[in-house]
C-alpha cells in the first residue's frame, strides 16, 4: 500500500546563451533562446498545462541586457535561480569572451574559497539584475561536491539540483560520482553531497533530477528528447513503485532552454524537431497533472520536505 500523499513535479532548467551541435558556445554570441524561446515556446507550453518552471541562470545570459529585460517581463509563474559555468566567473576568471568556447570545468574542481566567491559573485549579480537573492541553483555539468552545499547554504539557497543519481561525471581534475545517491530529495549529511542525513531547518535540500537505472544501460532521464512520452510515464510509475513509503514524491525534469531552439544544441535541428519536443513535454506534463501530480518551483519544496 502507498503512503505517498502528494507527487510534485518540477521543471528545472538551464538558461543559457545558444550553443551549436557540439556545445560549444554560439559564434557570434546569441540569446535566441532567451529573448525568443523563454517568452514565445516554453512559457506559454508550460502555461498551459499549469506547470511551474524554474530557470537556472547563467553569468552570461544576466551579463546581457537584451536577456535581463526579457527575464524581467516574462508572464506567468516561474522561478528564477542560478547556474555555474565556473570558469566564466571571477575569481580565476578563464574566459573573458564567451563567443566560440566551451566550459568544462567542475566547480568544485577550485579551492572551496574559491568556489565559494565564484557562486557569491554569481548570485550578487543576479541579485543587482533582479533585485532579490535567489534560492535555487543548479552546478555547470553537475559539478558539485559537500563544499558546495556548504558555499550554497552560506549564501541562503534553499535547493540544489545537482545530482544525477546513479551517474559518475568526470573531467581532467575532478570526478563526481552519484551512483549510490538517493533518487529522491534529501538533506544531505554534514560533509557530503550523495548520501542523506538529518532535517536541519538551515540545511539546504537536494533534489536530484529525476532518472532510472536500466541494467548494463545509461540512465533514462525523465526528459524530453531524452524520453519518449511513453518512457517519461514509465519512469514516474517506476519512481512512485519504489518509493511508495514516502509521504512527498518528487519528478524534477530537467533541460537546457537552448534545446528549443533549432540548431542551438545537439538535440532538435529542425522546426518540426523542436514542436516535437514541445509537443512532448507538454504531453508527459499533462500526463502527470492527469495522474494528480501537482506542479511546483524548485524552492517551494524545502518545505515540503519539512518532516511532519
Amino acid at each position: 500500500m502507498s503512503s505517498v500523499e502528494k507527487v510534485v513535479v518540477t521543471v528545472s532548467i538551464d538558461t543559457e546563451c545558444d550553443h551549436d551541435s557540439q556545445w560549444v558556445r554560439s559564434n557570434p554570441l546569441a540569446f535566441e533562446s532567451i529573448t525568443e524561446g523563454l517568452p514565445n515556446r516554453l512559457q506559454p507550453a508550460f502555461e498551459s498545462v499549469g506547470a511551474i518552471p524554474t530557470y537556472l541562470l547563467t553569468v552570461e545570459v544576466l551579463e546581457n541586457k537584451a536577456c535581463v529585460e526579457a527575464l524581467k517581463h516574462l508572464d506567468g509563474r516561474y522561478e528564477y535561480g542560478t547556474h555555474l559555468h565556473a570558469a566564466f566567473v571571477e575569481p580565476e576568471k578563464k574566459f573573458y569572451d564567451y563567443a566560440g568556447v566551451d566550459s568544462p570545468d567542475f566547480q568544485c574542481s577550485y579551492a572551496p574559497d574559491i568556489e565559494y566567491q565564484k557562486l557569491r559573485n554569481l548570485t550578487d549579480l543576479f541579485e543587482r539584475e533582479l533585485g532579490y537573492r535567489p534560492t535555487s541553483f543548479r552546478a555547470g555539468r553537475y559539478g558539485a561536491s559537500s563544499e558546495s552545499i556548504d558555499s550554497l547554504q552560506r549564501l541562503g539557497y534553499k535547493v540544489d539540483t545537482s545530482v544525477t543519481p546513479h551517474i559518475r561525471w568526470s573531467e581532467p581534475n575532478a570526478v563526481v560520482d552519484f551512483r549510490k545517491a538517493p533518487e529522491q530529495p534529501y538533506f544531505p549529511a554534514e560533509g557530503e553531497i550523495a548520501v542523506a542525513g538529518v532535517y536541519s531547518e538551515s540545511r539546504l535540500l537536494e533534489v536530484p533530477v529525476t532518472v532510472k537505472p536500466r541494467l548494463f544501460r545509461d540512465p533514462r532521464w525523465f526528459r524530453p528528447w531524452f524520453a519518449t512520452v511513453d518512457q517519461m510515464k514509465e519512469i514516474f510509475r517506476y519512481q512512485l513503485r519504489k518509493h511508495s513509503s514516502q509521504r512527498v514524491l518528487s519528478i524534477n525534469m530537467m533541460f537546457h532552454s537552448m534545446e528549443i531552439i533549432e540548431k542551438a544544441s545537439p538535440y532538435p535541428q529542425t522546426a518540426d524537431e523542436v514542436q516535437r519536443f514541445l509537443d512532448d513535454m507538454q504531453a508527459a506534463l499533462q500526463w502527470c497533472a492527469d495522474e494528480g501530480a501537482s506542479f511546483a518551483s524548485l524552492s517551494s519544496l524545502h518545505d515540503l520536505y519539512q518532516p511532519v
